[in-house]
């Protein structure tokens, strides 16, 4: 299988630790130890089609992507060309998800994103705990992923929000946790794969939970535009956030409508 792998060098700038000395870093996986320049993907997708509109998509994010198809592959290549990050299907070829994630750990430190579909939850929850970084929809949506993979390196500026202070990353009220740099969200402990708008309806909700928000709230801060007249695009949003979340909306656990004005999160109702 042909790699895409960067075709130039990056010059060491002066003063850096000598060549020796970085070596010796990146083989103890110190997650502070990259150079300047494209971002090194190390991605493992058996399906050509997908891989190949990857390559073509995220080259143009200043990224060098290099393809396996199979999680014995990636394991061969981790070691040869030291990428800055691992990117997997939840059902890698040929060694499985969970056993490549354990082995990339004992290796290196750097950031492993799985991608997960429609019934790769468990998949998921196990690379997670066997020390996966995050997971990210599948099929990939560029800027999402490409967002993820800059948010997920090291030094990695932390969200800041509208008046300049840090923005939590991970976000806990009940039985929800949302990870805002993994783009995650778990339900009592159990990994739920959202969609992009899905994902921001949920940050802002936990954000505000325990309090009202209006659908022209909601809107602004998740679509950053005007709510038009007649629109029930949130409603559809709402209702496929509650059948993911278990909820109901005749007896919501999570999201509560309130008629005439918006969305309520309240997590502690029993």
């Amino acid at each position: 299988m042909p790699a895409f792998t960067p075709s130039t060098s990056v010059p060491q700038p002066s003063g850096a630790p000598d060549e020796e000395e970085r070596v010796e870093r990146v083989e103890r996986g110190d997650p502070g130890e990259r150079t300047e320049g494209p971002i090194r993907v190390l991605l493992v997708e058996p399906e050509s089609e997908q891989s190949h509109q990857l390559v073509l998509s995220l080259s143009g994010h200043d990224m060098d992507i290099t393809v396996c198809v199979d999680g014995a592959e990636a394991l061969l290549r981790i070691g040869m060309i030291r990428p800055d990050t691992l990117v997997t299907s939840a059902a890698p070829p040929e060694v499985d998800l969970e056993t490549l994630v354990r082995v990339v750990r004992r290796a290196t430190d750097i950031p492993i994103l799985i991608g997960v579909g429609a019934g790769d939850s468990q998949r998921a929850l196990r690379a997670l705990t066997a020390g996966a970084t995050a997971c990210v929809n599948r099929p990939y949506r560029i800027p999402e992923l490409s967002a993820l993979l800059r948010g997920s390196l090291p030094g990695a500026d932390t969200p800041t929000t509208a008046s300049g202070g840090q923005q939590p990353t991970a976000l806990r009220s009940g039985a929800l946790e949302l990870d805002a740099l993994g783009h995650r969200l778990f339900v009592d402990g159990n990994p739920v794969n959202l969609a992009l708008r899905e994902f921001g309806i949920m940050d802002f909700l936990m954000r505000n939970s325990g309090r009202v928000v209006s659908r022209e709230e909601l809107w602004t801060e998740v679509w950053h535009k005007p709510l038009p007249p007649v629109n029930n695009t949130i409603a559809v949003h709402i209702r496929r956030l509650r059948h993911k979340l278990g909820d109901s909306e005749s007896q919501p656990r999570f999201i509560h409508t309130v008629r005439g004005i918006g969305y309520r999160l309240d997590t502690l109702t029993p």
